[in-house]
């Protein structure tokens, strides 16, 4: 979401993520959990402390990063930037960065995976009917707005270790009418 948010696409982090997780398995017999999610239309904001939820600046060493979403859309409306509809082309690479990532997260040694599919982010943005009113076969029906994030799954499933648990955190409920209900859930 932010400059300041962690991550899990290049070997320096993979590297800081096996430290930790080594720690945590040398001084206890606790599980150790990573989520892995895409900021989508939320992303590209200052951090936390600075002005959150707020765009970064347009240029500069923390510029602005172009934003994705199910279809065109603002996290906060008047305030953060337009996301532009994510193609098909560009699915099937964030598809391919979340196995990387996966794969890392199973090289570092995690115990746990979750995939975000909640709470503004690009999956989110997928299953709710607010966000999502595509035309092609990610949109419409429920079983079609679950069809990327079903699809992610499954490859990020093959890549990490069948013994291992594997989960996904949703938004249960929209709260605003024509949303997400607790029986889409």
């Amino acid at each position: 979401i932010t400059p300041g948010c962690p991550g899990l696409w290049n070997d320096a982090q993979e590297a800081a993520w096996r430290r930790i997780v080594e720690f945590v398995h040398q001084r206890s017999d606790a599980k150790i959990g990573i989520q892995l999610g895409h900021s989508g239309a939320k992303g590209s904001t200052q951090r936390g402390w600075d002005a959150i939820d707020h765009p970064l600046p347009a240029d500069g060493p923390e510029a602005n990063w172009p934003l994705v979403s199910a279809l065109p859309q603002q996290y906060l409306p008047g305030i953060s930037a337009w996301a532009r509809e994510i193609t098909r082309a560009e699915m099937e690479v964030v598809r391919d960065e979340f196995v990387a990532s996966t794969e890392r997260a199973a090289a570092a040694g995690f115990d746990w995976l979750e995939l975000h599919c909640a709470h503004g982010y690009l999956l989110s943005s997928f299953l709710s009917p607010l966000t999502n009113q595509r035309t092609d076969g990610y949109g419409g029906s429920l079983a079609n707005r679950l069809r990327y994030p079903l699809e992610l799954f499954a490859a990020m499933r093959q890549a990490w270790p069948a013994h291992l648990p594997m989960s996904v955190r949703i938004s249960a409920h929209d709260w605003v009418e024509g949303g997400i209900t607790p029986a889409d859930a």
